[in-house]
């Protein structure tokens, strides 16, 4: 990155910043695991999936090896109750990747929906006639609206980044969570959940993620979490909610700062509402010019993400919006700043100048 006149270089993410802090820990546990021999499947992954219930009120915690297997796992799921011939799930056009490759991986035709401004399904594009699946994702941390929903159609969440604001009642049949280093509470490898409260849901993806092991009455695969990435996702834990306040801290000083900026907030919500903070985002007209000034500045920016599902090559064949819909005019506008607890309070006043000082 390039080195300003103020001397401040801030890197998107803070991981390394989180590493000073904690290092020591991670470092006991990693060799409180390794010297036990059990790599998989011991105390700590069981110790993780009690909390994950615990923390999410709900009935059931299965970890896997990522937040990309926990919805195949669903997904596959998911296809053993469906009655169609060419079973169909629709998926928000504006999303990672990964939520769409889960579905199609696991044997089912996709139809990509148009969004929200804020990212979230349109669910007045849903069609009425059928009750095919839709999977909801809670894009850059907030809650999806449920209460929107179109009755009849079973509902999926893609929870990577919103799961952290999710109660019990707010899974439909069940949450994927990642636990990616991207995240706000992050293993140190990989590692994912499925969190739900359908008890057959819990058999099936119990058995799926050991090969169904150990009967072998069905197939499956290897998707379990390692002992030692359970247990730093549990020291983590320990400063979650310290952490998340600390982003919900930084999110509110900046909406009220650029209350006034002809930009769209995405981490500004209704009093009422939860925002998980998984990213600061901001959608502009200007956003590559932005991007630059950043840059120059010494803030690193990202952009989450700059094409929809639809324009990527892989997706094309699939029935999709627009290129007018809302979902692609995100996609030209949409900016992430760097935001995590280890940010210091000059830091953050230092972002804050530098978009300012854009539009001004």
């Amino acid at each position: 990155m390039k080195n300003t006149t103020s001397g401040l270089k801030i890197p998107h993410f803070g991981l390394s910043r989180q590493y000073k802090q904690i290092g020591s820990e991670l470092l006991q546990a990693s060799h409180e695991v390794l010297q036990t021999g059990v790599l998989v499947a011991g105390p700590h992954t069981k110790i993780l999936e009690a909390w994950l219930a615990v923390r999410t009120n709900t009935q059931h915690a299965i970890t896997c090896h990522s937040g990309t297997q926990a919805l195949e796992i669903i997904a596959r799921f998911m296809l053993t109750k469906s009655l169609d011939d060419n079973p169909t799930v629709y998926v928000p056009n504006f999303t990672y990747p990964a939520t769409v490759n889960a579905w199609i991986t696991s044997g089912w035709n996709i139809e990509l929906v148009d969004t929200d401004n804020y990212g979230i399904v349109d669910f007045s594009v849903v069609k009425r006639e059928n009750y095919n699946p839709i999977c909801l994702v809670g894009l850059y941390g907030r809650m999806p609206w449920y209460q929107k929903l179109v009755s009849g159609h079973p509902l999926i969440i893609d929870g990577a980044q919103h799961w952290l604001i999710t109660k019990g009642s707010q899974l439909g049949r069940g949450m994927a969570i990642s636990f990616d280093p991207t995240k706000n509470l992050c293993a140190s490898g990989n590692g994912g959940a499925i969190i739900t409260n359908d008890d057959e849901l819990y058999r099936f993806a119990d058995a799926y993620r050991k090969n169904s092991k150990p009967e072998f009455d069905s197939v499956g695969t290897n998707s379990q979490i390692s002992e030692q990435d359970a247990a730093h996702i549990l020291v983590r834990a320990k400063y979650i909610d310290a952490w998340q306040a600390r982003r919900s801290t930084i999110a509110d000083y900046w909406n009220a700062a650029f209350a006034n900026l002809p930009v769209t907030l995405f981490n500004k919500t209704e009093s009422t509402e939860p925002h998980a903070h998984q990213k600061f985002v901001i959608y502009t007209h200007d956003r590559d010019k932005l991007y630059q000034h950043l840059l120059d500045n010494g803030i690193e920016p990202k952009i989450s993400y700059d094409r929809t599902i639809a324009e990527m090559l892989a997706f094309q064949g699939y029935e999709n919006p627009s290129m007018f819909s809302v979902s692609t005019m995100l996609s030209r506008g949409v900016i992430s700043l760097p935001m995590y607890p280890e940010l210091n309070d000059i830091e953050v006043e230092y972002i804050k100048e530098k978009v300012l000082s854009f539009y001004s």
